[in-house]
């Protein structure tokens, strides 16, 4: 079965203007400069070219959530110490700035575009300080433009920040962007944890995404990461709800030669989705087969069946399956027997209701 690529989402065309750095940086920090130089008390040569004083300056302001000072400063490096500022006093400020209260993601996305274009270019630090900082706010949208941008640069995500990523996108449910790093990983010889690959089958599940569960599910099982029925389960009952139930029985079958043991809810499934697309002689039969390998079925197993053939007005067929889940001493429920009453009712075979009475 051949996964579909997801196309890569291009972020970038939600900034609408590159941060512009000018010859000092930042026009803003130029209009800013006596007042910056007053607060600062830079008014000697020998003060703007201590590069030791100046960087720790930078990182204040960034720390304090004071970014355009914390710019400026950075400008007075540039323009006083020959061969300054390099792409990590650039990286320095950017982890300094995560750490304040007020972190504006927007300003740091310009001010690495910024970098991007009139340089130092960012590095593999610059990436992974954006990557981690922006996963600490729950940015998830700017750390998957920030990914892109590293593979194109030629850097190589980690493991640890890919899987951080994944698992924030599949608590919230961006089920396509986590299929988009689910793929990063494969293409980086990457594999996520059992209980992220399990959180991001049962998601796809639930969303009805089942070729999409399968696939994660199948390259997993077949790097040799064993889940079991009960992470397969789930796909078997994606495939029938959506009315794919010959697909779930040819998975059936295949996963059971490759050693899968089922139990009484993956025949279950089945049974619901043969009922559900009409195909009530293949659910009984399904139900014959789970019975005769010793697969006891439950009373939700008959209650699908007893419920479609009683929409299919078939009740003495219905009241067959009843005795026969009596007498294997399944005991039936409250459903079971308002699901037989009522088309009883309808039938008005009141014979059969005084028989369920006794």
């Amino acid at each position: 079965m051949r996964f579909y690529l997801i196309p890569s989402i291009s972020h970038s065309i939600k900034i609408c203007t590159a941060f512009h750095f000018p010859i000092k940086f930042s026009s803003a920090c130029a209009l800013r400069r006596q007042e910056t130089l007053e607060e600062t008390n830079m008014t000697t040569t020998h003060q703007y070219n201590n590069y030791t004083e100046l960087q720790c300056l930078m990182q204040n302001y960034a720390s304090s959530g004071d970014f355009t000072k914390a710019l400026y400063t950075l400008s007075l490096i540039r323009n006083n110490i020959p061969g300054k500022p390099t792409v990590y006093d650039l990286n320095s400020l950017i982890y300094c700035y995560f750490k304040c209260s007020n972190v504006s993601i927007h300003t740091l996305v310009e001010f690495y575009l910024g970098m991007k274009r009139f340089g130092p270019a960012p590095n593999a630090l610059t990436f992974n300080t954006l990557l981690n900082g922006f996963l600490s706010f729950r940015c998830l949208e700017d750390a998957i433009f920030i990914l892109e941008e590293m593979r194109g640069s030629g850097f190589v995500p980690s493991f640890s920040i890919l899987s951080k990523l994944l698992k924030n996108l599949l608590e919230l449910k961006c089920l396509m962007d986590s299929i988009f790093v689910f793929e990063v990983m494969l293409t980086l010889g990457y594999v996520p944890s059992k209980s992220t690959s399990n959180l991001m089958i049962c998601s796809l599940c639930k969303a009805g995404m089942a070729r999409e569960a399968y696939f994660v599910f199948s390259f997993l099982f077949n790097k040799g990461h064993f889940f079991g029925v009960f992470t397969f389960n789930p796909i078997l009952w994606a495939f029938c709800k959506i009315n794919e139930t010959r697909t779930a029985l040819q998975l059936f079958c295949s996963m059971k030669k490759r050693g899968v043991v089922y139990n009484v809810c993956s025949y279950t499934a089945l049974v619901y989705g043969f009922c559900t697309e009409g195909l009530v002689e293949d659910a009984l039969r399904c139900l014959d087969g789970m019975r005769g390998i010793g697969c006891k079925a439950s009373v939700i197993t008959y209650t699908v069946v007893i419920k479609f053939l009683c929409d299919a007005r078939r009740i003495d067929d219905a009241m067959r399956i009843l005795g026969e889940m009596e007498r294997e001493g399944c005991d039936p429920d409250l459903l079971t027997y308002n699901v037989i009453l009522r088309e009883v009712c309808y039938q008005g075979k009141m014979v059969l209701l005084m028989l369920l009475s006794s």
